[in-house]
């Protein structure tokens, strides 16, 4: 059975000790992002790393070249070889949570989400699924969940959804990943991954995640 809200297999706190890594960290993503606008998702792919001074960056590799470094309160982004652009998160809360969340989950500390999320954890065995609701009205506004699924000590999959079912959908899995490229390889351009497939193999991620003993 699986253990949601209230009702946890065991505290949050115990949960995030399982996750908990000492940065540097950087882990490889492929990210489907969705719109009711685009006739297929839009594929982008590169790396998430989380320094020892705590900044985040986000450098994608693919279809084009963008670094996002965020640190403190500040988001730096260059776009190929245009000049950088500065923006404070203050101004920019949607971003500032997403942000902070893959921060959380690259470091494994949780328990400071509940300061933005109502946050509930599901188990079976070594799977989990980790679903996080904006407590700010004006945040679910933009931002209707996030749901993250692992195995073991690792987070494989994250789902972040619009009201309007807008959203996007990042594996950090090799497995998936891998199995979601094959799908969009140029010699099966026609079998490019619907979004039901690629919500499924999200779900489906945390099977292919081997739990890592410390």
């Amino acid at each position: 059975m699986l253990a949601t809200g209230p009702a946890f297999s065991r505290g949050l706190e115990e949960f995030e000790l399982q996750l908990r890594r000492t940065p540097p960290v950087t882990t490889p993503f492929v990210e489907y992002r969705f719109s009711h606008l685009l006739k297929k998702p839009l594929r982008s792919s590169g790396t998430l790393e989380y320094r020892a001074d705590g900044a985040l960056i986000r450098n994608v590799e693919s279809p084009y070249r963008e670094l996002t470094e965020v640190s403190g309160d500040q988001v730096r982004i260059t776009r190929g070889s245009k000049s950088p652009r500065t923006l404070s998160l203050q101004r920019a809360p949607q971003l500032r949570v997403l942000l902070g969340s893959f921060r959380a989950l690259l470091e494994g500390r949780l328990v400071p989400l509940q300061q933005d999320f109502e946050v509930a954890l599901a188990e079976d065995a070594a799977r989990w699924t980790l679903t996080l609701k904006p407590r700010d009205a004006q945040l679910a506004k933009h931002l209707a969940s996030i749901e993250v699924f692992g195995s073991g000590d690792r987070p494989s999959c994250l789902r972040a959804m619009e009201p309007d079912g807008d959203g996007a959908l990042t594996l950090m899995d090799k497995a998936s990943m891998d199995s979601a490229s094959t799908r969009t390889a140029p010699a099966a351009a026609a079998a490019s991954p619907t979004r039901e497939q690629l919500e499924r193999l999200c779900r489906g991620s945390a099977r292919h995640a081997e739990p890592t003993n410390k």
